[in-house]
């Protein structure tokens, strides 16, 4: 579960907390993780002034594009996270708050006290992504020349190219080691 009603939480006041295990699953990621995609984990609801923060852990597992070689692979990932929700109803008098966080719709608790962590966990899941990703530590990478996948085929290009600007150069410490 993914979304948990926080109505008992809030009425307990502030410091008040529940410890919750995650299980559920989240879609559309990214281009390479359009399936949906199992979430272990758990998370530590304290009731703040303001709200409820959610602290805690998930685990997934995403298939990811290798840095070097870009071939597909699939990275366990742990996501970290901390959030304040806010609601959007007194869970009290039942009236309607003041909208003050309307720029971050995913951090709303709803009108029926349903805190859900699963937009957040993907935006989480979205920004592990940029991280770098490779298919193993010793990931060959591709030939710049050709572009081939250095770890299934070795190939012959001449990989060192001099850098026209440095020719005259090249010229230069030629000749001066021709004198030697």
């Amino acid at each position: 579960m993914l979304a948990f009603n926080v109505a008992q939480l809030l009425k307990e006041g502030t410091g008040a907390s529940r410890q919750r295990e995650l299980s559920g699953e989240l879609r559309d990621i990214d281009e390479n993780n359009p399936h949906p995609v199992p979430v272990q984990g758990y998370v530590h609801l304290v009731v703040t002034p303001e709200g409820v923060l959610a602290m805690g852990e998930a685990t997934l597992s995403l298939v990811q594009t290798c840095r070097r070689c870009l071939e597909p692979t699939e990275a366990a990932l742990t996501i970290a996270i901390e959030e304040e929700f806010y609601p959007t109803i007194d869970v009290v008098t039942g009236r309607q708050m003041p909208p003050e966080h309307d720029d971050e719709p995913e951090l709303l608790i709803d009108e029926r006290h349903i805190l859900d962590l699963t937009e957040v966990l993907r935006q989480y899941a979205i920004a592990q992504t940029l991280e770098p990703t490779y298919c193993r530590p010793d990931c060959k990478g591709l030939c710049p020349v050709c572009g081939a996948n250095r770890n299934i085929e070795a190939c012959t290009c001449e990989t060192e190219q001099l850098d026209p600007r440095l020719a005259i150069l090249a010229q230069l410490l030629g000749a001066s080691e021709d004198q030697e």
